[in-house]
């Protein structure tokens, strides 16, 4: 047999399958945040206890872990570089904890290249993603376009969030044949959609932007897409109303209010970079902003964030770190462009889905980007956990496509 025309969809032992649910358990935690919502939660450190969980699945099977993973090496390096910043930091205390906060997401990465080895588990995850996505946006929906607390307190972060997993509704609506499985997804990403409106965020607009055109250019029906595409926007227009767009018209003015602010900080980050080329540590760029900032602010802005994703990633891990942090972006575009060709290889249904996927992942790290570089989230866990995501599926595909020999059926474990 030369290759295989389906994806692998067994089961390994009971540890991989009792691993795959505490990750969920440890998405639910993070994600849905239980813990935002009812109080006495949050005393037992319920996150910290996940985390303890996957490690000790990771030490128990580390015959399992695939350390030469991109993704996971490149991440470590990244790492290790902030740790190495830490005795050199201006505030060694926000140092730390930085490199302690990308610490305690590894355990995700880790486990979701260990034990989402299957079409169906990656399914599974992605599943309870948009679960989690949808649960937050409905919350959102009815409170101004914020969502539990953490990561998605803000109305602009919620937006990232959203931006981030919104666009694997378009992979189940498209792939699923069931119909009420295509409303529910539908439902998701309709969620999705109205809490970012809600949110009147700029910067998840133009993320939305970003993704609409990125499925339009990826999409061989372009006439169709484009219809599909002028609907949503049509009834995005009706149902934003005037506050909305008012704001978003906004965005275009950058010589006043926030968007002069941005500006300014940008400039401030780059002549903080200019000055420190080996960065000044993580969560350090706030400590030091009022060394470098431009004399547009009228006093001291100690404590000032980038407002991007990008002039926090320059100054603070210098040209090394982003350097590192770049490539690591390569690598995840290579590996979804070679899911998309490697997507041929199966059989119609997984074909279809693998194709849709790539470019849902395309369109991911697009809006993330997009949104990203108007808000300091260099070290918020979703773009970690797209890696995680994007070697998962890199190693289901290569798995798959091995040549292997002919052998009994029976014999299949």
């Amino acid at each position: 047999m030369d290759q295989l025309d389906t994806i692998q969809t067994e089961d390994q032992p009971a540890p991989a399958r009792a691993w795959l649910v505490f990750v969920i358990i440890y998405l639910f935690i993070d994600y849905a945040r239980p813990q935002d919502t009812i109080k006495v939660l949050g005393y037992l450190r319920p996150s910290m206890f996940m985390v303890i969980i996957l490690t000790i699945f990771i030490i128990r099977n580390r015959q399992l872990i695939n350390w030469k993973i991109p993704q996971i090496r490149m991440a470590l390096f990244f790492i290790m570089l902030l740790a190495l910043e830490i005795p050199f930091a201006v505030n060694r205390h926000k140092a730390f904890n930085t490199v302690t906060t990308l610490l305690l997401m590894m355990p995700f990465v880790i486990s979701s290249t260990c034990c989402v080895h299957t079409l169906n588990r990656l399914k599974t995850v992605l599943f309870y993603v948009l679960l989690f996505m949808a649960y937050q946006a409905q919350f959102a929906i009815r409170h101004h376009g914020c969502g539990t607390g953490s990561q998605f307190f803000d109305e602009n972060d919620l937006s990232l969030f959203i931006n981030t997993w919104l666009p694997f509704c378009f992979t189940f609506f498209i792939s699923e044949k069931t119909p009420w499985k295509k409303i529910m997804f539908g439902i998701m990403g309709a969620l999705g959609i109205a809490a970012n409106v809600i949110g009147r965020s700029r910067g998840g607009f133009m993320g939305l932007i970003v993704m609409f055109f990125i499925f339009w250019l990826f999409n061989p029906k372009k006439l169709v897409s484009l219809l599909v595409i002028g609907i949503i926007a049509i009834s995005l227009y009706l149902f934003a109303g005037e506050q909305y767009w008012g704001r978003i018209s906004t965005s275009s003015k950058t010589n006043e209010g926030t968007a002069k602010a941005r500006i300014e900080s940008w400039k401030s980050g780059w002549k903080m970079f200019k000055a420190n080329p080996l960065g000044v540590g993580g969560n350090n760029f706030q400590v030091r902003f009022s060394e470098y900032q431009t004399d547009w602010f009228q006093r001291g802005m100690w404590g000032r964030v980038a407002h991007s994703l990008w002039f926090t990633l320059l100054p603070e891990t210098g040209l090394i770190g982003t350097f590192i942090y770049l490539f690591l972006l390569f690598i995840n575009f290579r590996d979804v462009f070679r899911l998309r060709v490697k997507s041929k290889l199966f059989n119609e249904e997984d074909s279809k889905f693998l194709k849709n996927l790539s470019v849902s992942l395309i369109a991911s790290l697009a809006g993330f980007f997009t949104s990203a570089t108007f808000i300091s989230v260099l070290y918020y866990s979703h773009y970690w956990y797209i890696c995680g995501i994007i070697a998962s599926s890199t190693l289901i595909i290569n798995n798959s496509t091995a040549p292997i020999p002919d052998r009994n059926p029976a014999d299949v474990t």
